[in-house]
């Protein structure tokens, strides 16, 4: 497999030949060639001994050492001093300084004794002299002297070795060595082998002037990599050894992980990636630039490897020519043996260099590239249009899937960046290869002749086949990744909205629409598998018919015998040129993702849009124009607002009229087409949706800032959220989950804004904060923030629609359409808390237990803040534990999902057929050879024949098993896909509390992609290989009995070594996995708050810092776990070098015993063993490595759907018509008949082993009642309604709804027969047909009426799809409506701000003009019109309104609205709620029950019922007018929700 340059090398020894009758004899005859080939070892001694050599040594050193102690040109100039500088150790140097100056004695002893030789010593006493010199200097000068030392020394040892030693190999010696010199090598051996073993110095970073980005640099540590001996760095890996010992002992965690080097610092390499970003613009340029050194290194690694790996080929064949005529040798086969080990070891050290300096490169390149992305992504505007995947569809028809920013991103930093480094390997195919290929036509040419050129004429041709098959998998790849990004967005957008789906049952539905994905990007995967099997046949068919082509002239025109040295040795080149080709064909696949992903990365970075700098002052703004993007159709038109600096600003207005718009304008995250803009640069934002870090309460409203207890306190009392950490069972310190979704909207909007009311900023926007909050805590809140003076000084910008706080601001602003209707200024308003004759009492009340339950909170604060680095390793500790272990044997259970034992076992069958015909291909080559021994005639096409049957026959059956394989891992991955996505859709949402979505889509992305590419590979070559050397060992020790006793012990401690590697690497692969998912997190965390994020001065690099930080314990483990693969590898070939050895010894021992002919064969095979042990080792240990992706998926699989927690069978997932048959008990299909509701002594936990949240429940619910639950936040609301869909368990008691209890049926089932229209909507990337039924089962005039009902709502307008095609033969439309222009170009993305009416980007509803445009009646939306993700095109009002669409369409006989329409104006909250009344009244019977969970009183004050709830229980139930009547909890509530005179007149109107 490995024998490039065989016999080139041998022309050293045989430099003039000529070929006739088969056999090799020299020009003058016999003892010519013995005379001539002895000239060159005394030529080479004779200008060793010359002095020359020795002379020229020490002047370079002298000169060396002069241009370093002068300093001008020295690399150790910009070294500071630090008290961390390693010192040379001690003893190492005195037996190093005592060994120098025995060889100096031994040299100068010799010198005396022969006088000619006296200039021996020189360089050897300069080394000595330079050694005494370091003892005692600075340690700069140390840091000088040792690289000149050590140059000495080895340099001193090859001319001393090649001037005595060498003659000394020759059988029969001229003359014999000295004592004295004999002592002189020793000793500078051992003086060079102590150089190879002393710890070296570290040497401190150089100077630099930016501190803050390599403060982790100065305060680091000298990591063992820095300081461990050459010998250990270049040879052993040796540094890596504790690792592996305590790993074999115990399960070793991040904490025994050797630190990062200084130089792959996260910090370091983002500095230096920006700025080659800035000279070199493109990425290709910016990777090359950016890491030159490494590639440089790597080339020379590379190239020396594949030169090496021919030393031993030539030592073959000189054992071969050896035991074909022992009497013709010259030098003793001793040397050919030492140099069939030296050979591959010399092979080994370079290629596990190259790799160690490449998958550092690879490691840098993660790490500095993730971080530029996400540098990027924090300073630049959300890209307006899907440009990264545009490249993928040039010149195609169809239209591309739609992606999400978050999606996009997620991707280049999982799959592009991994792209972009596994390109690394094309230095092999840029360097090593053409080394390899010209060296080896080279000595084939020696070995036949011009028949080698004729060959060579094939070959160079053939190269084009693969090229243009590479084309073609560039293409191909393109559509695959524009199919991956399609998917991780779904992913991740479905994930994060997952307790959406949960809600409307939807898990089937959407695992449908993610399968479809997934199958779009599996056909492409498929075509990419049949692109490179293609490739794969080339590579084996090219070289075969070349061999066959040179073989066939050479003996059917040169007329020559085809001997065993002749044989074997064209064979390995041709083997060597083969690999050679399976390199092009890897890295051209390698090359192609990575020219696809390059494209991508630079369309991202080229065409992002910084972010607007405004200049900093007062907050004012001048005759602008903002637009959410370039192409927006909405936009803001000629604002000008002079804010009252230090005062509150209100802004006011309808739905969809520009109030966030303005808001996000100020904040800089608009285009700001004309005017001007001057801000505070520090601004602190508190968004319509609130937006938390998976942290603690404390973490999000600190928002790292320093803690400060009286502050900490005020805010926690401002903002009303005492009681509720009184609940909690960790007070503060409870973690908020992801995005917050442990805590209620309520607690979520008052903990966010506790976030900007923390923070010193001194201008706060703050986007309707009062939405999700029930009256009497939003009047608390009120008069505790914005009537005290916690906001003195500071100014404000709040969007709300309370109606009685614009006449208490000091500038009351209204906008309209995209415009300023109106600006109020209320010069002197004083700010005062509502009805406070009323509520005093109470907010007394609350302010006094809040104090206590603060107090009481933050008393660990000192721990918790010092605990905080900690957090990291927690999260990476969490993912480890969750991951688990696999077993060795795993791959078996991977393989039986390739279509069940049958189809493993064919897979395995066709292993060994391919691995049978490949041995007979070498053993058919012997006895061909063995053939020409026998003195008989040899029918030349018989056995040329065979041979080329058995060529092809093995291209073909390994091309046929790696379609076999890549068939089987292709179903497999489709069948783990399916049930990984049904797993995690199924599972509870008690389960993602403690999981970030991150953690999830990491699954998805990498192990996922594991299971599309490599898992398979590493199957499929470990079996290969474990096959080859059961063949292998077989066939050797079938003419070399004996050979089996060295090659069991050698495969023995192989699997020794592998052992104890796969301890250790099994845990580092989880450890990288796991830490990888914490950079996930972040990814997909931040680009949620990216406007909270840049609001705040100096907040992104905050967020830079803690990815940095993330970055290091991935990049930590990342290294480690590559270094460990090195640490394996070297200790592997030695192994392997040893067999090949003892091979050659036999043969060589049975010299005379075995025909030359099956000799060739048994080294073939042993060589090829030899190699064979190494990648057995290597792939096993890479299989069990790889299985954790399989494993980590699996886990998922595996997670137990809500229902089976409690005793029910796991869902079919979509496997069943009916549902419903899975649960326990089966109820008809016409189920619920009616919405009648029955709570009989519930009492409700979140947790089973948690407190109560609702206690002793006795509700009763009639038919076609429209039910109002009031409360404070906190009171158990929301537990109430989420006890409905069962997201709660009940622990006593029953809930019966229509007459069954709801346990005893299943979850799926129960959330399908009713429908929520949660507080806040979530839309998905799509059509709004899709948003209404993901399913696609509801027929389109249902649609469609659910639509037309809500028409005039939130500036809705429906356009039903009969009337669009009515309206394309209009000539005209109306290119404006409320300030919104139309979009004239259907192809470009829908628009990207809050608009009132919008324009379906489907061609089905463009209205062709007159002059061949399409314009989209931007006046309505149908069912195609475009939905981007979270529904970005859509105002807040108008996302609630499709969310009420989608109730109307289900027809459930029970409504549940939990706080739906708290956050809008009233128009739209009085459009809602009457086009809820015309869905319950209508048909004959009122038998649909609404539930519905309101803050604003005026919102349910018509309501048949009224359900007040505290502290887990219900404190009063009847209708309004009874409760008013009453006085009690429910008259506060009216009197104290700032809107009592209104509320009063409607309820007297009602006749209370």
């Amino acid at each position: 497999m490995d024998w490039g340059l065989r016999y080139w090398a041998s022309s050293l020894a045989s430099p003039s030949h000529d070929i006739h009758d088969g056999q090799f004899y020299a020009s003058d005859g016999p003892s010519s060639q013995i005379s001539h080939n002895a000239d060159w070892i005394h030529e080479f001694s004779r200008i060793a001994k010359a002095g020359v050599i020795q002379t020229c040594l020490v002047a370079f050193v002298l000169v060396w050492t002069a241009i370093e102690t002068t300093g001008r040109y020295s690399s150790f100039v910009n070294i500071p001093k630090t008290d961390k500088t390693v010192r040379f150790n001690l003893p190492y140097e005195i037996l190093s300084q005592l060994s120098r100056g025995a060889a100096f004695a031994f040299t100068l002893f010799n010198g005396y004794r022969r006088h000619q030789t006296w200039y021996d010593a020189l360089p050897v006493g300069l080394a000595f002299l330079l050694g005494l010199a370091r003892l005692f200097a600075t340690p700069k000068w140390q840091r000088v002297s040792l690289h000149q030392i050590n140059f000495l020394l080895f340099a001193s040892l090859a001319t001393l070795a090649t001037a005595y030693l060498l003659p000394s190999l020759e059988i029969k010696p001229d003359e014999k060595v000295e004592k004295a010199m004999v002592g002189a090598i020793a000793t500078l051996a051992f003086a060079s082998l102590m150089a190879l073993l002393t710890p070296r110095e570290w040497t401190p970073p150089p100077i630099v002037e930016n501190t803050a980005v390599y403060k982790h640099i100065l305060e680091a540590q000298p990591s063992p990599e820095e300081t461990c001996s050459w010998f250990v760095h270049y040879f052993s890996f040796g540094w890596l050894t504790p690792l592996i010992w305590k790993g074999w002992r115990v399960q070793v965690d991040m904490n025994d992980v050797p630190e990062l080097p200084w130089y792959d610092e996260p910090s370091l390499l983002l500095d230096r990636i920006l700025k080659v970003r800035e000279r070199c613009r493109t990425t290709m340029w910016t990777v090359l630039s950016f890491q030159r050194s490494e590639i440089l290194l790597m080339a020379f690694w590379i190239g020396s490897s594949f030169a090496l790996e021919l030393v031993a080929p030539f030592a073959m064949y000189q054992i071969l020519s050896y035991i074909s005529a022992p009497g013709d040798a010259v030098l003793d086969p001793v040397v050919w043996l030492v140099l069939l080990f030296l050979g591959p070891m010399g092979k080994s050290i370079t290629m596990q260099q190259y790799v160690f300096t490449s998958t550092r490169l690879v490691v840098r390149l993660k790490s500095a590239m993730t971080q530029e992305l996400y540098h990027r992504a924090l300073s630049s505007m959300e890209l307006e249009d899907d440009v990264i995947n545009d490249i993928a569809t040039r010149g195609s028809k169809d239209q591309r899937p739609q992606s999400t920013s978050a999606g996009r991103l997620a991707n280049l930093m999982a799959s592009d960046v991994d792209a972009v480094f596994r390109a690394r390997d094309a230095v092999i195919g840029f360097v090593g290869v053409p080394i390899g290929i010209v060296i080896s036509m080279m000595g084939l040419y020696k070995i036949v002749g011009w028949p080698s050129l004729v060959g060579l004429a094939f070959l160079v041709p053939s190269m084009a086949l693969p090229a243009w098959v590479s084309s073609m998998m560039s293409k191909t790849q393109r559509k695959v990744k524009l199919a991956q990004d399609s998917r991780i967005s779904l992913i991740s957008e479905y994930l994060e909205a997952i307790k959406a789906i949960k809600y409307f049952s939807w898990e089937d539905a959407i695992a449908t629409r993610i399968q479809e994905a997934r199958e779009n990007e599996q056909k492409e995967l498929w075509h990419v598998c049949l692109w490179y099997a293609l490739l794969g046949q080339l590579g084996e068919f090219i070289p075969a018919i070349s061999l066959l082509l040179i073989f066939s002239l050479y003996i059917g025109v040169l007329k020559q015998p085809l001997t065993a040295p002749i044989a074997f040795t064209t064979m390995s080149v041709v083997m060597t040129l083969r690999r050679n080709m399976g390199y092009v064909s890897m890295i051209s696949r390698t090359l192609t993702n990575a020219h696809v992903s390059i494209e991508r990365l630079d369309k991202f970075y080229s065409n992002t849009v910084p972010l607007a700098q405004y200049p900093e002052g007062p907050l004012r703004i001048e005759k602008a124009t903002f637009r959410r993007s370039k192409r927006a159709p909405f936009f803001l038109r000629d604002i000008s607002i002079d804010f009252v600096e230090g005062g509150l600003n209100i802004v006011t207005g309808q739905s969809g009229s520009g109030k966030t718009s303005l808001l996000l304008s100020i904040l800089g995250e608009t285009t700001l087409e004309e005017g001007v803009v001057t801000r505070p640069s520090d601004v602190a934002f508190a968004s319509q949706t609130p937006w938390l870090q998976s942290e603690t309460i404390r973490d999000n409203i600190l928002f790292h800032a320093p803690f400060e207890q009286a502050r900490y306190d005020r805010v926690i009392e401002a903002c009303c959220l005492a009681l509720d950490l009184e609940e909690l069972p960790k007070g503060d310190l409870t973690e908020v989950g992801e995005n917050g979704t442990s805590l209620s909207g309520g607690q979520k909007a008052r903990v966010a804004l506790a976030r900007a009311l923390y923070s010193k900023a001194p201008l706060l926007i703050l986007d309707d904060i009062f939405s999700a909050l029930d009256a009497k805590t939003a009047a608390s809140l009120w008069k505790h923030s914005f009537c005290s003076d916690m906001l003195k000084g500071r100014t404000i910008v709040l969007v709300t629609q309370m109606p009685w706080t614009a006449s208490q601001a000091d500038l009351a602003i209204t906008m309209e359409a995209g415009t300023v209707k109106n600006i109020e200024r209320n010069i002197g308003a004083v700010r005062t808390a509502v009805e406070l004759e009323y509520g005093a009492t109470n907010s007394e009340e609350l302010a006094g237990e809040g104090t206590s339950t603060i107090k009481a909170a933050v008393e660990p604060s000192v721990e918790t803040r010092a605990g905080t680095p900690k957090a990291k390793d927690d999260e990476i500790s969490d993912e480890m534990k969750a991951s688990g272990k696999s077993g060795r044997f795993t791959f078996f259970r991977y393989m039986l999902l390739f279509g069940g034992p049958a189809y493993a076992i064919l897979a395995i069958a066709s292993t060994i057929i391919a691995d049978a015909v490949l041995i007979g291909t070498t053993w058919w080559l012997s006895v061909w050879v063995n053939a020409y021994n026998k003195k008989e005639a040899v029918n030349v096409a018989f056995y040329i024949t065979i041979y080329a049957a058995f060529n092809v026959g093995t291209a073909l059956l390994n091309g046929l098993s790696a379609l076999i394989y890549n068939r089987g891992a292709w179903l497999a991955a489709r069948k783990l896909h399916r049930k990984l996505i049904e797993g995690v859709l199924n599972v509870s949402l008690g389960w993602w509390k403690n999981v970030p979505v991150g953690r999830v889509v990491n699954r998805f992305s990498r192990d996922v992609g594991s299971l599309d590419s490599q898992l398979s590979s590493l199957v499929q070559y470990t079996i290969d290989i474990a096959i080859s050397i059961a063949f292998r060992v077989g066939a050797v020790s079938s003419i070399m009995p004996i050979f089996i006793l060295p090659a069991l012990c050698t495969v023995g401690i192989g699997i020794f070594f592998g052992e104890m590697y796969i301890r250790t690497a099994v845990v580092l692969k989880r450890l990288v996995s796991s830490s990888q998912s914490p950079v996930f997190s972040q990814f997909s965390g931040s680009m949620a708050g990216l406007a909270v994020i840049r609001a705040r001065h100096n907040m992104p690099q905050t967020f830079r810092d803690q990815l940095a930080e993330r970055l290091r314990a991935f990049s930590r483990s990342q290294e480690t776990s590559f270094n460990l693969n090195r640490w394996v590898g070297v200790r592997i070939d030695f192994i392997a070098a040893l067999v090949t050895v003892s091979a050659g010894a036999i043969a060589v021992w049975k010299v005379g015993f075995v025909d030359a002919g099956l000799v060739g064969f048994s080294l073939t095979n042993a060589t090829n063993l030899s190699s064979l042990i190494l990648y057995m080792v290597r792939f096993m240990n890479d299989l069990e490595v790889e299985l954790q992706s399989f494993h980590r998926v699996e886990e998922y699989v595996k997670l137990p759907a809500e229902d089976e927690k409690d005793g029910l069978p796991r869902s079919s997932h979509g496997d069943s018509e009916h549902p419903e048959e899975t649960s326990l008990l089966e109820v008809p299909g016409d189920w619920p008949r009616t919405g009648e509701i029955e709570f009989r002594n519930v009492t409700v936990r979140y947790d089973l082993d948690g407190p109560d949240i609702l206690k002793d429940i006795n509700l009763n619910f009639k038919a076609g009642q429209r039910v109002a639950v009031v409360g404070r936040t906190g009171s158990g609301k929301s537990t109430l309604v989420l006890s409905l869909l069962r997201f709660t368990h009940i622990v006593s008691g029953q809930i019966l709804y229509d007459g069954i209890d709801i346990t005893s049926i299943s979850r799926k089932r129960l959330r399908q027969a009713l429908t929520i229209i949660p507080q806040e909507a979530t839309l998905f990337n799509g059509t709004v047909r899709t948003n209404l039924d993901p399913s696609g089962t509801i027929p389109a005039h249902t649609l469609e009426n659910a639509l037309r009902s809500c028409t005039g709502i939130a500036s809705f307008d429906f356009r039903s799809s009969s009337s669009s095609s009515s309206s394309s033969n209009m000539g005209s439309t109306d290119a404006s409506v409320n300030g919104a222009e139309a979009i004239d170009d259907t192809n470009s993305v829908p628009p990207t701000e809050q608009t009132p009416l919008l324009s379906s980007s489907s061609s089905s509803t463009a209205i062709a003009t007159t002059n061949g445009s399409s314009t989209s009646n931007s006046g309505s939306l149908s069912l195609d019109t475009r939905v981007q993700a979270q529904g970005e095109n859509f105002s807040h009002g108008q996302r609630q309104v499709l969310s009420l669409c989608r109730a109307l369409v289900r027809k459930s006989k029970l409504m549940l609205l939990d706080e739906a329409t708290a956050s809008m104006d009233y128009e739209t909250d009085r459009g809602i709620q009457v086009a809820l009344r015309n869905e319950l009244d209508a048909g004959d019977e009122k038998s649909r029950t609404l539930v519905t969970i309101a803050h604003r009183l005026r919102t349910i004050i018509d309501y048949d019922l009224v359900v007040v709830m505290g502290g887990g229980k219900v404190v009063e139930v009847g209708s309004p007018a009874e409760l008013y009547g009453k006085k009690g909890v429910f008259w506060e509530m009216v009197r104290f929700s700032g809107e009592g005179d209104d509320l009063e007149g409607v309820l007297e109107g009602m006749g209370v």
